[in-house]
């Protein structure tokens, strides 16, 4: 059996947080997954809600804390939830992932026959359409899967190759101390994590270029720490094993983004002290995909979609009033 840790903070969006994780709970009964949520209680109605919800739930429990401080602090809630785990593995899911776990089953079963020591996922992020066609069963993952690298575009935003969604035995998270809970808001305390993973199973990331912090659309251009945990997950890709990530409005006034600053300067001060600066990088996954696919016998051609990495353009919009507004902005 898996147990999830998933994090939970009402402070935003709780409507679209209890649904989803209501959601994540029916299913959880079903597919033989244990949840355990890490929830910081603001003593609102939404966090009552909450647990008269998911206490109706025999496959998931709740692990409360009360943080003094104001901001979310999601590596808190994960480490608060992992002090209740009972399974050998475990997975970091995030509450709007899409909850069809046979997939990490799969992965499960590879663990167990010592291929890996543990798997990043591939999360492909929904729009508003493709998440309303999932929620209404007017599509499955595997459709939406075939709809992606047939190069459909109305119902995907974007590609996160690595994400923070993984599988990982328990006993490797207490030795790495979990989540750093230095970092408060959104941002980099999934990748300082996901380095120290790496390290633990003497994965190494001590590259010239390790702290470069640029986004790219696509996983195969994706620079610095990106890249080099990214590649961990082209196995993922060449299946075309992805998670669903469902969509939700955002807000980047919100302190909650506001941190990305500050935290990637922790990140950057406790990653980047020891880097060799001598050490050979590639300039991007192109060169390690190719190889992969040349030694498995697979058709690039099928895979065109990874290659695409232009910015946001008006195709990625669902609706035509995001596409009004992305062209008068």
């Amino acid at each position: 059996m898996i147990t999830a840790i998933i994090p939970i903070d009402l402070a935003r969006r709780p409507f679209d947080i209890i649904n989803k994780a209501n959601l994540i709970s029916q299913s959880a009964e079903k597919q033989n997954i244990k949840i355990i949520y890490g929830h910081n209680d603001r003593n609102t109605i939404f966090d009552r809600l909450f647990k008269q919800k998911i206490s109706k739930s025999k496959a998931s429990t709740i692990r409360t804390v009360k943080l003094k401080n104001t901001a979310i602090n999601t590596a808190k809630m994960r480490n608060i939830a992992f002090d209740d785990i009972d399974t050998e593995y475990m997975l970091l899911l995030d509450v709007d992932i899409y909850p069809e776990f046979s997939l990490y089953f799969k992965y499960l079963n590879k663990m167990k026959n010592g291929d890996k020591p543990f798997y990043i996922f591939p999360c492909l992020y929904l729009t508003q359409y493709g998440t309303k066609k999932l929620a209404r069963n007017k599509t499955n993952v595997d459709e939406l899967s075939d709809l992606f690298f047939s190069f459909s575009r109305k119902e995907f935003l974007h590609l996160a190759s690595p994400s923070s969604i993984t599988l990982l035995k328990t006993k490797d998270y207490k030795k790495i101390n979990g989540f750093n809970e230095n970092y408060e808001g959104h941002g980099f305390e999934d990748f300082d994590f996901l380095l120290r993973l790496a390290k633990l199973h003497k994965i190494n990331f001590e590259h010239s270029d390790l702290i470069v912090n640029r986004t790219a659309r696509s996983p195969l251009f994706a620079l610095g720490f990106r890249k080099y945990i990214g590649e961990l997950c082209l196995d993922l890709l060449l299946e075309k094993d992805l998670t669903f990530h469902m969509f939700h409005t955002k807000d980047n006034n919100l302190n909650y983004y506001s941190n990305r600053n500050s935290n990637f300067e922790k990140f950057r001060l406790i990653h980047g002290k020891h880097l060799d600066q001598d050490a050979y990088s590639n300039p991007d996954l192109i060169t390690s995909f190719l190889i992969q696919c040349s030694n498995r016998g697979i058709e690039v051609q099928d895979y065109s979609i990874l290659f695409e990495n232009k910015p946001g353009h008006i195709d990625r919009y669902d609706s035509l009033r995001k596409k009004i507004r992305f062209l008068f902005k």
